[in-house]
């Protein structure tokens, strides 16, 4: 059997987090050996991890700056000459760094190394000397993996015309949805009382940061609100941003009609209730929660962001597209929405089926696919 090893800084709760989650627990284990190497272990997903999975932990907290990045990778050598592992597979731009430089290092054993590139490289905005590192890391390092893979066939064409990467080196792989169990878990009751009201609620989860574009959402509620369309705008998620969001919430006099719930380990059993999810993103790689919505046949505006929401969503079939930081077009597309329960009705069930072309025991079979050549 072949050791793999999946490499990411933590657990914590997110796209890439839980796409390794998914992965350690539907490989096959009778051909696989899955292990997993953290920098820092720590993270809500900790808790869902299969008790098979071996853990190794760097016990070093990575930063992207200051080149930090080279001790780490000093300490994964050692461990990929202890441990041997055939495969590794590391996720987003820094751990692969981390995870390549490891690879030169480990001069008596050499493991085969792919690595996964996560969001959209054009449109990013990270700062501009991360931006710039990671462009070179993605330029000049990339091409000593063995595969590179791209989570949107967009992301891909970005390696490719931006980053001018070998073609015949990069896969595009969808994230997965554990369909059955999102479903499971939509089914727990929800406390919150502004769920039982009779209340439209839209609905958004993410970290709390610039890329999701929640201030345009807030400002598209604000406008719904304002045209007489009484609404509720709930988030799901925790992160830097917060305190700007609550501040626009408050300027905007909008309080009674937006609530930020946090960080939820089951954010499955509010989507489920949720009138109408919105993907509001300035960029992306591939939308884990528009995918995730749509299994629960929950009808979705999305960005037409770079990259990934127009290849799972066609406009006005399984959903709505909207141009991103567009406050106004996220307005128009809400109401549309809240205004015709048929229309709701019809996007959901066919977003519900689109979904199901994603589901996770497939898309394990694609990167143990990539694994094997």
């Amino acid at each position: 059997m072949k050791k793999v090893m999946f490499v990411v800084p933590t657990l914590s709760g997110g796209g890439a987090e839980r796409v390794v989650l998914y992965l350690l627990k539907f490989i096959d284990r009778k051909k696989y050996i899955p292990e997993l190497v953290v920098f820092e272990k720590k993270g809500e997903f900790f808790q869902d991890l299969p008790t098979d999975v071996r853990v190794h932990s760097l016990k070093k907290r990575i930063s992207r700056l200051f080149g930090l990045q080279w001790l780490v990778s000093l300490e994964l050598a050692r461990l990929f000459k202890k441990e041997r592992p055939d495969i590794v597979i590391s996720f987003m731009w820094y751990t692969n760094f981390v995870t390549l430089i490891a690879g030169f290092c480990s001069y008596s054993y050499k493991p085969n190394i792919i690595v996964s590139e996560r969001y959209s490289i054009s449109k990013s905005l990270e700062g501009r000397l991360v931006e710039w590192m990671r462009k070179k890391v993605i330029k000049f390092l990339y091409p000593k993996a063995k595969r590179i893979i791209a989570n949107s066939r967009g992301l891909q064409e970005e390696l490719i015309n931006f980053c001018h990467l070998p073609e015949e080196k990069i896969i595009t792989i969808y994230n997965p949805a554990d369909i059955d169990y999102i479903r499971t878990l939509s089914a727990v009751d929800v406390e919150e009382d502004i769920f039982s009201e009779e209340t439209p609620i839209v609905l958004a989860i993410g970290r709390l940061t610039s890329q999701k574009g929640f201030d345009y959402l807030i400002k598209a509620i604000h406008i719904v609100n304002l045209e007489g369309l009484k609404t509720y705008l709930v988030l799901l998620g925790q992160g830097k941003e917060e305190k700007k969001l609550k501040k626009l919430v408050s300027q905007l006099q909008i309080e009674d009609r937006v609530f930020l719930l946090g960080f939820q380990s089951n954010p499955y059993k509010y989507l489920a209730r949720a009138t109408v999810f919105v993907l509001s993103s300035l960029y992306e790689g591939f939308p884990n929660v528009l995918l995730e919505a749509m299994a629960l046949g929950v009808p979705s505006v999305a960005t037409r962001c770079p990259t990934g929401p127009d290849e799972l969503i066609t406009d006005g079939v399984d959903g709505l597209l909207v141009p991103p930081a567009d406050a106004e077009a996220l307005a128009e597309a809400i109401k549309r929405l809240l205004s015709d329960k048929s229309l709701r009705k019809a996007l959901g069930a066919k977003a519900r089926k689109r979904a199901e072309e994603f589901e996770v025991k497939k898309i394990v079979r694609e990167y143990e696919r990539v694994i094997e050549s």
